[in-house]
């Protein structure tokens, strides 16, 4: 940090503002390119400065802290949003085996057509999994949920626009995986 009066609080603030102001973009930068989400970045920017905040003093040159610091941000936020992530789909995954069948008098009818109902709905699951939390949530919403996109916008806050766009690339995605998926199980 650069020499101020420290003595009062005020002024190590002053003096703290001053250091870190003219790298936040630089912070901000670094984040968007490991979280590809513009307010995850500044959450982990912000998470950074009060780590930093808590340093008794910074170095001459802040910056080369102030990455390594933002760094440890993205992944600690990675790290929270996959356990999460992890969390949902076995609760959801729990959730469609106890459930019925799509269709309960075909199901007592026919057990190897609900057993296989059972297993395509366990293999889609898991396939969505690997999805990224952002098209994982449209889909629930959109695809899962019954929701229009108008409602589904509110609920995201988002344009309708981008409810669209991201439903239709969280399809495409799965759309892929499975086609990979099926091609992988008819090569063996």
């Amino acid at each position: 940090m650069k020499k101020t009066d420290k003595s009062t609080l005020h002024g190590r603030q002053l003096a703290f503002e001053e250091t870190v102001s003219e790298h936040l973009v630089d912070l901000h930068r670094a984040a968007r390119r490991v979280l590809y989400s513009d307010d995850l970045a500044w959450d982990a920017v912000q998470e950074t400065l009060v780590r930093a905040w808590s340093y008794p003093e910074l170095p001459e040159q802040p910056l080369p802290l102030l990455l390594s610091l933002v760094r440890r941000s993205c992944l600690h936020i990675l790290r929270c949003s996959r356990r999460r992530s992890d969390h949902e789909f076995v609760a959801a995954n729990e959730r469609t085996s106890r459930c019925c069948p799509m269709d309960p008098e075909g199901a007592a009818a026919d057990p190897a057509a609900s057993a296989a109902e059972r297993d395509e709905v366990c293999h889609l699951t898991a396939m969505a999994s690997r999805l990224t939390s952002e098209h994982r949530e449209i889909l629930e919403l959109v695809a899962w949920r019954g929701l229009s996109y108008n409602e589904a916008a509110e609920r995201l806050r988002l344009p309708i626009g981008t409810v669209r766009s991201r439903t239709s690339r969280a399809r495409a995605a799965l759309n892929r995986m499975l086609v990979d998926h099926d091609s992988e199980t008819e090569a063996c």
